[in-house]
């Protein structure tokens, strides 16, 4: 089943899915999970979300899952498992396509300098998307209906369970 909805900014539409419709991904998105807790990065600017961003050329997408986490969070994953893509148009032309994964943190350090973000958040259960849409303190990309439905797929999966 694919999902259609606007996307978190203006001029966004998006198409999610548990498929794999295209196989050229640049960007990743992690729901990554340390001792059952959610964590969620601080972007300098954007404020809390989750941790992801751009495949660097050359690398693999789960490559790129790993620096991901470990530039966003000072993580290093035990597990990681694809759960789904979207797709994000910008006036109509194919911008980004992220696939989204579930990851198993076995360890967290100190948060490395030089990067994007600049503070780790645990939380005990994956936030409603409610709970984030008038909070200014959470990032606009966490407030499209990406992170709603994810979080449905994802609330039994043994990653959630400390």
């Amino acid at each position: 089943m694919n999902y259609e909805f606007p996307g978190a900014l203006p001029n966004q539409n998006i198409i999610l899915t548990k498929q794999c419709l295209i196989d050229e991904v640049n960007c990743v998105l992690i729901f990554a999970f340390f001792e059952g807790k959610l964590v969620l990065v601080r972007h300098c600017t954007r404020g809390w979300e989750l941790p992801g961003g751009m495949r660097d050329e050359g690398e693999s997408v789960t490559q790129a899952v790993v620096r991901e986490m470990y530039e966003e969070a000072g993580g290093e994953l035990e597990s990681i498992e694809r759960i789904g893509q979207y797709l994000i148009f910008e006036h109509s032309e194919l911008a980004f396509v992220k696939n989204i994964y579930i990851s198993k943190v076995s360890v967290l350090r100190e948060l490395p300098r030089g990067y994007e973000t600049n503070g780790v958040m645990l939380l005990d259960t994956i936030p409603k998307q409610d709970e984030m849409m008038n909070d200014p303190a959470f990032s606009p990309l966490m407030k499209d209906n990406v992170y709603l439905i994810v979080s449905e797929w994802i609330k039994d999966h043994p990653y959630t369970q400390s």
